[in-house]
């Protein structure tokens, strides 16, 4: 349904374009937090195959990678959680 449908069938316009404007910086902060995710992936691996790593035994720096890899996961699931939540709620006000 597009926005002058939804706002013809007596949705509240305000309603719409804040949830139009939170599902799009939802949007971003996902794509922001993927592009970390990706990141830290690359790090992580560079890190287990690079020499040092190897004769390294306390893994510290491979610990503070995967806690950040696993924020980053965690935080990937709640605006995923978040995004569709808002796109229901703005199907909700089409209806």
């Amino acid at each position: 349904m597009t926005y002058s449908q939804r706002v013809s069938d007596g949705a509240n316009s305000s309603d719409i374009i804040y949830l139009e404007h939170q599902i799009g910086t939802t949007k971003e902060e996902l794509r922001i937090a993927l592009e970390k995710q990706e990141t830290s992936k690359r790090e992580l691996a560079e890190l287990k195959s690079s020499p040092t790593m190897k004769a390294s035994e306390d893994g510290s720096e491979e610990q503070v990678l995967m806690e950040k890899a696993s924020q980053t996961k965690k935080l990937i699931e709640t605006l995923s959680e978040q995004l569709e939540q808002l796109q229901d709620s703005l199907a909700k006000l089409g209806d």
